[in-house]
């Protein structure tokens, strides 16, 4: 088995900087550039073995993966914008609930990482810094994996080239060492190195100094059209915040407006601010702090702002010290109501708890209702319908955080809850606008950190999320069923908001990896998949 150096670096191509030998047969990114921006996706290294042109391979190699990071082999590139890659996406929620995933995606010009299998796969220790065992075989279009020699993962795809370069991909602190290859080497096939990977993204509000971190909110369609967006501003990750800041956009998100500091007279040191377009068309601002909230209203769209006054939330339910609000936390229902989503910490014994519920770091999710523009709300109600063999309810799911809604076409309510612990996001149901909720069950794919859930006119559902990275899945069918996943950025906070600005085009902006500027893309929701719109489009 010939082991893989990166020797004299001509023999490669390298996207997003050289890589170089290290320690104990490893390759790797120079930690000056781990954090560079590269040409495509935030922070993502691509190292292609020009000298080596494969079919069917064995490799032996041993990775490491940190809380937010991704390593994985490159298979039969035809070029640095088309091949095949096998990865291990990690996030620090996942690995500390000791979840492992192994993935193998498509890579294509588009410069969007579609997924063809992503799998939790057992007996892996999730645990991040040791390094982890993997032995690979390549027969045909099929892969197979071994993990620690315990684990298994197995996928193939019909599109996958029979032969191409093999390569490397790292993200983050990621590391990989000891790379064996025993393959016979197919005849010397064309190679376009002046292809690369497309960037997608472009930067709302520019700033000369890059290590101004922007953390986007909400991103709201004025009545009259045009879009709103609050950001916070801050030079690192303990630094005091500057903000809310508003920015306006007339041309459907292109251009940004100058931020002007959002200011309410008589509130200080607020906790959260949520701007939203209720049901009436009027623009208004919830502002938070010690789980008490307030309302405030504007004439102007958002210019000016009057005097908060006090909203008729209801207590916390028992057992719930402080609820806070999640990124979405609101969701317009069709009939001219408003539903609220927020969460909060549980104490750690239940009185009425049982089998079903689920978790050891406790929290619950809940929903209440408001017909009258927000200045009244019914009782909070738990999001989990879970009842028990006699009928009876039980107390919720213990795992679930951030709520993210929408209202199906049948007038039904879809949320997602972020997890604490489990694999796989949390679904449940209401068919009584809210009143009401099914039982929690796993959810469509994994997920962290979901910004919001944006329904098109022509009825496409979409959500962003972290892991793999920042991934965007779209149910066409009102979420009975979802696409595999497409990885469209690394963005590891991900966070932010997005909205439909043209008939099956969505904006989303969103954090970006490494503190600094908020990143934007338009994505055209197609039949075939989400795709690229383009900021000129």
């Amino acid at each position: 088995m010939r082991l893989i150096r990166v020797g004299d670096p001509t023999d490669w191509q390298f996207v997003n900087g050289t890589w170089q030998d290290g320690p104990d047969g490893s390759l790797q990114v120079p930690e000056s550039l781990v954090r560079r921006d590269g040409p495509a996706m935030q922070g993502h290294h691509y190292a292609f073995l020009r000298t080596m042109v494969l079919g069917d391979f064995r490799a032996r190699f041993q990775f490491r993966l940190t809380p937010h990071s991704d390593a994985g082999i490159i298979l039969r590139a035809q070029d640095p914008t088309h091949f095949h890659l096998l990865h291990f996406p990690n996030c620090g929620q996942a690995s500390r609930a000791q979840n492992f995933w192994a993935a193998f995606s498509r890579m294509g010009s588009d410069g969007y990482l579609r997924s063809v299998n992503l799998e939790l796969v057992r007996r892996v220790p999730s645990t991040p810094f040791g390094w982890l065992d993997a032995e690979v075989e390549v027969t045909g279009r099929r892969l197979a994996v071994r993990l620690q020699d315990t684990g298994l993962f197995r996928a193939s795809d019909p599109s996958m080239p029979r032969r191409g370069r093999m390569g490397l991909y790292l993200f983050g602190g990621a590391g990989i060492r000891g790379l064996g290859i025993d393959g016979r080497p197919s005849l010397s096939q064309r190679w376009n190195g002046r292809r690369l990977p497309r960037r997608n993204w472009f930067h709302p509000r520019p700033h000369p100094q890059q290590r101004i971190w922007q953390a986007p909110a909400q991103l709201v369609r004025l009545p009259s059209g045009g879009l709103i967006l609050s950001y916070d501003v801050r030079r690192d990750s303990v630094s005091k915040e500057i903000g809310p800041l508003l920015v306006r956009s007339t041309d459907g998100g292109r251009h940004w407006s100058e931020p002007r500091l959002l200011e309410v007279k008589g509130i200080e040191g607020w906790q959260s601010a949520v701007i939203h377009a209720f049901p009436d068309d009027q623009l208004r601002l919830i502002i938070g702090r010690d789980g008490r909230y307030m309302l405030a209203d504007t004439p102007d769209e958002g210019l000016t702002w009057s005097r908060p006054r006090p909203m008729g939330i209801q207590p916390s339910p028992p057992g719930i010290k402080v609820l806070h609000l999640g990124p979405q936390a609101l969701l317009n229902l069709a009939d001219g109501s408003l539903l609220m989503f927020a969460y909060g910490g549980h104490s750690s014994t239940v009185a009425d708890s049982s089998i079903f519920t689920w978790g050891s770091h406790h929290c619950q999710a809940f929903c209440c209702r408001s017909a009258d523009g927000g200045m009244t709300w019914s009782p909070w109600v738990n999001i989990d319908g879970t009842v028990d063999g006699s009928g009876q309810r039980v107390a919720g799911n213990l795992d679930l955080t951030e709520v993210s809604a929408v209202q199906t076409g049948d007038g039904r309510i879809l949320a997602l809850a972020r997890p604490i612990y489990s694999p796989w996001m949390w679904e449940t149901w209401s068919s009584d606008g809210g009143l009401t909720w099914t039982p929690c069950m796993r959810g469509p794919f994994p997920g962290y950190a979901a910004p919001n859930i944006a329904r098109t006119r022509s009825g496409a559902i979409v959500v962003a999320h972290r892991l793999p990275e920042c991934t965007i899945h779209v149910s066409l069918d009102d979420g009975r069923s979802w696409d595999g996943g497409t990885m469209i950025d690394s963005a590891i906070w991900v966070m932010g908001s997005m909205v439909e600005v043209e008939p099956n085009t969505i904006l989303y902006v969103y954090w970006d990896s490494f503190e600094s500027l908020m990143r934007a893309q338009f994505i055209r929701i197609t039949k075939a998949g989400p795709v690229p719109a383009g900021r000129n489009r």
